[in-house]
């Protein structure tokens, strides 16, 4: 009877002892691979970006809210989104433009970079381009061979614009930095 029990034991502990080695022998799965989504596929025109604090969804491009009977504030993409590696990793990052203040009053314009990181957009950077004035320019920035050039648009609410500047930025592995001379230009408001 003792042989019979320890057979019957030896029989029922065997493969729970495999089990056992075989669970101790799994490997540890990989990290997940970063997202083969590109940044190209994240669409700006109805994304909730982030300002002073605050989240604003746009839709088409556009956020407005009453702050006050018969006024309006704005937010709008005016330009963009541009695609183009700017930090040399070998993927593209966005640029886009945000305008934003009173409906038809002065307006705050900055221009943004994305880039991608675990799926998701991040800023890399964000560039003044005007600070309360009531001007619109065609076009405010433009990436070219891995550098951003952006346009500033300089003067005061009151007197309106005295003039633009251009300054072009090349990534240094931290941050965006100026290169070369700031190009002083006429006016181009609309």
């Amino acid at each position: 009877m003792r042989k019979f029990i320890c057979v019957i034991l030896l029989l029922i502990l065997v493969p729970v002892n495999n089990m056992a080695q075989a669970r101790s022998r799994r490997r540890v799965p990989q990290p997940a691979a970063e997202s083969p989504i590109g940044i190209e596929f994240i669409d700006f025109e109805n994304y909730t970006h982030v300002l002073n604090g605050q989240r604003y969804k746009l839709i088409g491009g556009y956020y407005a809210r009453d702050t006050a009977p018969n006024v309006q504030w704005e937010l709008g993409m005016v330009d963009g989104p541009y695609y183009g590696d700017l930090t040399g990793d070998g993927k593209n990052e966005a640029v886009v433009v945000l305008s934003y203040g009173v409906v038809e009053g002065p307006h705050t314009i900055e221009a943004r970079v994305y880039t991608l990181q675990k799926g998701a957009p991040v800023i890399l950077a964000t560039f003044p381009i005007a600070d309360s004035i009531a001007c619109e320019l065609d076009h405010y920035m433009d990436l070219d061979n891995g550098m951003v050039r952006i346009e500033r648009i300089n003067g005061q609410a009151t007197s309106g614009c005295d003039h633009n500047e251009i300054t072009e930025y090349r990534w240094n592995g931290t941050r965006f930095m100026p290169i070369g001379e700031v190009k002083k230009v006429r006016c181009r408001c609309m």
